[in-house]
């Protein structure tokens, strides 16, 4: 099957009254080559494949840019799909594998992901509050930094499974891996951005453990 860029831009824009709510039906329809069934896909999941590859890959127009890809690859590959999974799931597979290919693309220029920065404040232990809330724009921007010291697999387990809120079989699906690796690479990006924003931004820090730190 074959595609056309200009064809797929128009799909993400694209409105349906009524759009089949299954996507095992609506992939089966696209195979046989109905592009308003695929069109249809592009609609309902091209927000939370951008959500997810945006942070990943740390830039908005870039996350875009891998979403169009990653539907464009579906698309290709739509013979591949097998039913008895969650089209979600695989269509993410591919959008997180883009995204990994582009972050390790970038070597030392490689950015940091967007995410919410409310989750430094959970890595640390410590609640979130309205003045919080408020530091929110400078908390996103530490975490800029922090994150460049993940792996790419390290981040894509992050985002997915802290911040997407998928279960980490869901993540496991995705990445590739056992669910095992997955909880490890969680495991270990807490670690590592726990570490980094008590020797850099120890303020965020609980009020006990900066103490404890200070002695």
């Amino acid at each position: 099957m074959r595609v056309t860029e200009v064809c797929l831009v128009r799909a993400i824009g694209r409105s349906r009254s009524q759009m089949a709510t299954d996507d095992r039906e609506l992939a089966a329809a696209a195979r046989k080559g109905d592009e308003e069934a695929f069109a249809s896909l592009v609609k309902k999941h091209s927000g939370g494949l951008h959500r997810a590859v945006a942070r990943i890959v740390g830039d908005d127009a870039e996350g875009w840019d891998v979403v169009q890809l990653a539907f464009l690859r579906a698309w290709q590959r739509l013979d591949r799909y097998d039913s008895r999974w969650s089209f979600a799931t695989w269509l993410y597979r591919i959008g997180t594998n883009l995204a990994i290919d582009l972050i390790r693309s970038r070597g030392s220029r490689e950015k940091a992901h967007q995410a919410g920065g409310a989750h430094i404040l959970r890595v640390v232990g410590r609640p979130s509050t309205p003045s919080d809330e408020l530091a929110h724009g400078e908390v996103a921007g530490i975490l800029d930094q922090l994150v460049e010291s993940l792996s790419p697999q390290q981040r894509s387990a992050f985002v997915l499974r802290e911040i997407e809120g998928l279960d980490s079989a869901e993540v496991a699906a995705v990445l590739g891996c056992s669910p095992t690796t997955v909880r490890n690479h969680i495991f270990q990006a807490r670690k590592i951005l726990r570490k980094k924003i008590e020797d850099q931004f120890p303020e965020y820090l609980p009020s006990a453990r900066r103490d404890h730190n200070a002695v």
